[in-house]
């Protein structure tokens, strides 16, 4: 701002003074100021000038002059005030050059922070998305969770650390009285139908050893259960409770007491014979086991004779050519060795011995077992200690004695089993669960073919004691091979082997028993799906030859041995290295050879040798059609229904097993374990069928049957004999005291549906 001819006096004098005011900014200070600037001219000297030039001076100029100097005056203060403006404008620029830049900072700041943001963004966008897929799996593991406590049928409880019931499945409700309400109490506060009184102990054992806690406890109902008691371990490697599991193990401790009863009876057995010695050995050779028939043929006593070798029963020139190494050398190689020489006793006195030694290598037992008897014990008196024919037929009906009692034992575990996997087979779980389904099919095949064994040690007895009767009639013998086929074609298909069924195309007659030449069929067949390999193939080829009937059975698989190709259908002679590395009791082609015999037929074996495949071809005279059509029409379990049932057997497990059997047929039964408590039943509750085992302690069966027709209401009683000793004598035996029917052991459902139907139509 500008002030001009500010007049003044000072000492009686006139002064202009000029003021001046502008902005001053102060670097250093940072800090703004005005500077005043004044400009002092004395009046006198303008007066004068002024008079001096006045007369001179026209007006108009002057006038111009003053406007002028205004003018001038007015532009300075203009070109100040524009200077002001100036210094204004330049310091509001700086001003806002340093705003703009803090607004750039500023910017840059935010496009970092934008950045920061998206990346944080895209950081929660993964880590949503992520838990949105742990809360998917968690959810599907909590669905697993769920669907696996309710369908598992184990029962089981996750408790914490202080025993409080934190979930459970269904399946504990069968040992803890559990309700939903009681989640959170303490599972030692629930009731248990368990004789577990070390359950608390148990508990806090695994807590404090955190390792597995195993008791098979029974339960009030006879059941048993295997608890487990195993600490629950978090994914934080903490120990926040356990988890109880209890496993129905009623089956398996009845399979293990049938176990051990079958032992039981069998070592009985072995132990009772005082006829044979019975001695098992180790591989060494060294003796393991040594009966009452051992102790009185040789005179030792079992504490004497075991960890002993078994050369101290040989004489000593025996001993000398090595006798009773390589007798172990050919049963080891050929499976059995019969022999027949003189023995040395305790006393040193010699006795001529018969006797069989075979190798055992199955199920985890392995070495020798030997069965033995003094020959001069069998012998009449005055008979020639040479007399071989007297000594062949002795051995015959005493042998064929032995194999009936032992069949009898042996049958009497797989009747149970048979019966269990029946009523297994025919329940809603088996039809559902094809494992189920497949493994009671396994029990089946595995029951059928162990009574096999059994059948055919009895046929073969039968066979060389001349007992063994042909039913003969005019059959077909395609239909029998192709029916052997078909039952055999998922045994192959599940070896990968390719069976191959070539029949002829027009009928192959023979005249023979059926059930016999089935059986011959079966055995051949099934001896080649043994012996061949995985892969391989195998051809059943049945044609007319003339006058004979052919069938020839054929495979790629392991093959035979030269040495052991002439004995292939000897007794017990087909061992382990006969033909590859399985091995049987050599009983099947023993028999077959038997009954193609029987019939007037030949069997032979051939073989280029190990690894090359086996032929076996059997040729029957050939025969004529004249059958009569005497079928009837098939009968259906449903007769059945409604029909009164007494079921008597001595074994509980087996009359339980069978009455579940026979109820799910429809039939209502009544079972008892012991003969007089079914007399009082028959007689409070008269049955319609008795269906009764033979051989019960007490009162057997025969005297049971003659009890029960003199009751009122019975006498017309229809019963069937149940039994394990199946030989025709004893079927005949059963008839003749007045059974309506005789069943063999183990008992087949089928077959006893059949004859109970057939009864009943009767």
């Amino acid at each position: 701002m500008e002030a001009r001819r500010v007049q003044l006096e000072r000492d009686g004098r006139r002064f202009f003074v000029n003021m001046i005011a502008r902005p001053v900014h102060d670097v250093e200070a940072n800090a703004d100021f005005v500077l005043i600037l004044f400009d002092e001219v004395e009046d006198s000297m303008a007066e004068a000038d002024a008079a001096a030039v006045r007369p001179q001076r026209d007006p108009m100029v002057s006038q111009l002059e003053g406007e002028l100097q205004r003018t001038k005056e007015q532009l300075q203060a203009t070109i100040e005030q524009s200077e002001t403006s100036t210094e204004e404008l330049k310091a509001s620029n700086e001003e806002l050059q340093a705003i703009n830049e803090e607004l750039r900072s500023a910017t840059e700041e935010l496009e970092t922070s934008k950045e920061e943001l998206q990346s944080i963004n895209e950081e929660l966008t993964t880590v949503n998305a992520e838990l949105k897929s742990k809360v998917e799996e968690t959810s599907k593991i909590n669905d697993d969770l769920q669907n696996l406590i309710t369908a598992n049928d184990i029962g089981t409880i996750f408790v914490d650390r202080n025993i409080r019931i934190k979930r459970y499945t269904p399946r504990a409700t069968d040992v803890f009285s559990i309700i939903p309400s009681d989640i959170g109490r303490s599972l030692l506060d629930i009731t248990h139908r368990l004789e577990y009184d070390k359950l608390s102990d148990d508990a806090a054992e695994a807590f404090d050893s955190l390792r597995l806690i195993e008791r098979e406890v029974r339960s009030s109902d006879g059941r048993w259960y295997l608890a487990r008691f195993l600490p629950y371990r978090t994914t934080e490697d903490r120990i926040d409770g356990a988890v109880l599991s209890f496993i129905d193990i009623t089956s398996r401790r009845a399979a293990e007491d049938r176990l051990r009863d079958g032992e039981l009876r069998m070592r009985i057995v072995a132990e009772s014979t005082r006829d044979y010695a019975i001695i098992t050995f180790d591989d060494d050779g060294r003796v393991t086991s040594w009966n009452v028939g051992a102790h009185r043929l040789f005179g030792y006593d079992e504490s004497e004779m075991l960890g002993r070798p078994a050369d101290v029963l040989f004489t000593p020139e025996d001993r000398e050519q090595r006798v009773p190494a390589e007798e172990m050398a050919q049963a080891r190689k050929y499976g059995r060795v019969e022999e027949d020489r003189w023995h040395l006793r305790k006393d040193g006195t010699r006795f001529r011995s018969s006797g069989v030694l075979s190798r055992l290598d199955t199920a985890g037992i392995s070495g020798y077992a030997k069965i033995a008897r003094d020959l001069d014990e069998v012998l009449p008196q005055g008979a020639p200690r040479n007399d071989p024919t007297w000594r062949q037929d002795d051995d015959h009906v005493r042998s064929d004695e032995f194999l009936a009692v032992v069949s009898h034992e042996l049958k009497h575990p797989l009747n149970l089993i048979s019966a269990s996997s029946e009523l297994i087979a025919r329940s809603a779980e088996a039809r559902r669960n094809p494992v189920i389904a497949r493994a009671t099919s396994t029990i089946r095949r595995t029951v059928q073919n162990q009574a096999q064994i059994i059948d055919d040690l009895l046929d073969m007895s039968r066979v060389r004691t001349g007992k063994l009767s042909l039913t003969r009639d005019p059959i077909d013998w395609r239909e029998v091979v192709q029916r052997v086929c078909d039952a055999v074609q998922e045994d192959a298909a599940s070896k990968n082997l390719t069976l191959h069924c070539n029949l002829s195309g027009t009928p192959v007659w023979i005249n023979a028993d059926v059930t016999r030449i089935e059986q011959v069929v079966w055995n051949l067949i099934s001896n080649a799906l043994k012996f061949t390999r995985e892969g391989d193939e195998i051809s059943v080829t049945l044609e007319n030859e003339g006058d004979r009937a052919r069938l020839v059975v054929k495979d790629s698989g392991h093959g035979i041995d030269a040495q052991v190709l002439p004995h292939i259908f000897d007794m017990f002679r087909q061992g382990a290295n006969a033909r590859g590395r399985q091995s049987g009791l050599g009983i099947g082609l023993s028999l077959v050879k038997e009954i193609v015999t029987l019939h007037g037929g030949t069997v032979s074996a051939s073989s280029t040798g190990l690894g090359h495949g086996a032929t076996f071809t059997v040729e029957l005279p050939a025969g004529s059609d004249s059958r009569i059509d005497d079928t009837e029409p098939p009968v259906t379990p449903s007769l059945l229904r409604g029909l009164r049932v007494m079921l008597v057997d001595d074994d509980a497990p087996t009359v339980e097993t069978f009455r579940m059997l026979l109820e799910s047929e429809g039939a209502v039964v009544q079972v008892a374990t012991d003969a007089e408590v079914a007399l009082g039943e028959m007689a409070a509750s008269p049955p319609d069928l008795l269906l009764s085992d033979l051989g019960m302690p007490g009162m057997d069966g025969f005297e049971l049957l003659r009890a029960a027709r003199k009751l009122p209401g019975l006498e017309g009683l229809r019963a069937v004999a149940l039994s394990g000793y199946g030989q025709q004598r004893d079927i005949d035996a059963a008839l003749e005291a007045g059974f309506d029917a005789h069943v063999s052991k183990p008992i087949v459902l089928d077959t006893l549906l059949t004859t109970l139907i057939q009864l009943r139509k009767d």
